[in-house]
């Protein structure tokens, strides 16, 4: 099915006048059928889009494509260039400055306008760290739903060498929503 898949996928951005570098398929679960499309391009501006909303459309549309064609039920990631990766690192560093700020501060910390994606990503990563006080909860609905922090501990003084990470003990973290509608 990889081969298959890599086939398709290479034709696909062909016809759409992509200048391909390389084409890699990664199986990454073979029982429910999900996989890595990684597609290396100078043409990334064109896949992407702005704020990946082409990117999206792209993977939907390459998705159909191959269901249609294989006769079967497929889960696809499509990676550009590693731009979803350089995007999830920067949103942990946005992530960490914000609890950072939060345990100097002692103030709850709103985070609207992130997708149900990044809010689920989002508590995931804070519930990681087990950090003892801190909890995420998110509050409203549809667009207007927003990710809270919340750190009820001790306020944490940064150190030393003027980096904004804190120093904490880790523990248990508490997360506030029973994970529906995340």
């Amino acid at each position: 099915m990889q081969e298959q898949i890599l086939e398709i996928a290479r034709k696909f951005f062909t016809l759409m006048g992509v200048a391909l570098e390389d084409v890699i398929v990664e199986c990454q679960d073979e029982k429910k059928a999900i996989y890595l499309v990684h597609v290396k391009t100078p043409d990334s501006k064109i896949l992407i889009g702005i704020h990946g909303q082409t990117l999206e459309m792209t993977k939907h549309l390459l998705t159909r494509i191959l269901e249609k064609t294989l006769d079967t039920s497929l889960l696809i990631h499509l990676e550009v260039n590693d731009y979803l990766q350089a995007k999830d690192e920067k949103f942990y560093r946005y992530l960490e400055s914000r609890i950072a700020y939060a345990m100097r501060s002692g103030e709850e910390i709103s985070l609207p306008n992130l997708t149900s994606y990044d809010r689920k990503k989002a508590h995931g990563y804070i519930s990681d760290k087990k950090i003892e006080g801190f909890k995420t909860f998110s509050v409203g609905e549809g667009k207007d739903r927003e990710l809270h922090l919340v750190y009820t501990g001790p306020k944490i003084e940064s150190r030393q060498d003027h980096t904004s990470a804190p120093v904490a003990r880790k523990v248990t973290a508490t997360i506030d929503d029973d994970g529906i509608g995340i």
